[in-house]
């Protein structure tokens, strides 16, 4: 568990820092299956824990650190296009699908947005879970698989992706 922190803080602040970024893949989890380390069960996960809320100005659409007006967080700059290096892609059935982009706000929040620009999930600095852009409900988490970092998404984090794009 500890070692998987340090891990996800380390990609936290290789995001933060600048340095070259890679495209995130995105997976689907049974929320129900999750190991509760990931889970909504756990408090440290939970969006009821006040550090992962919505409510939380680090985490809210209206700080404009988050805010999809930001050019920072536009579709309009070249690193969150179809060609930059903060993609968020979908593969399926032999497929890679672009879905998105990433952008780590100056607070830390790591914000995911959809092709259009809609701010679909945020991650709070710090932390591993994923979490509605609109209504702050659990949506997933960030993992390791095969010692690459995925944005692991639930049913309702594929919803609401499919209804951003």
């Amino acid at each position: 568990m500890r070692d998987l922190l340090k891990v996800v803080l380390s990609l936290v602040l290789a995001m933060a820092s600048g340095q070259a970024l890679a495209d995130l893949p995105i997976v689907l989890v049974d929320e129900a299956r999750l190991p509760y380390d990931y889970s909504p069960s756990n408090y440290d996960i939970s969006p009821s824990n006040y550090d992962n809320s919505i409510s939380n100005y680090d985490n809210s659409p209206s700080n404009y650190d988050n805010s999809e007006s930001n050019y920072d967080n536009s579709s309009s700059n070249y690193d969150n296009s179809r060609n930059g290096n903060r993609r968020l892609i979908y593969s399926a059935n032999g497929s890679r699908t672009f879905a998105g982009y990433y952008v780590i706000a100056n607070n830390g929040t790591t914000n995911f947005f959809s092709t259009s620009g809609k701010r679909m999930f945020y991650t709070p600095k710090g932390g591993r879970g994923v979490y509605g852009g609109k209504d702050g409900s659990f949506c997933g988490a960030l993992v390791v698989i095969n010692g690459q970092f995925s944005l692991a998404l639930t049913d309702n984090g594929l919803k609401i992706m499919y209804l951003s794009n």
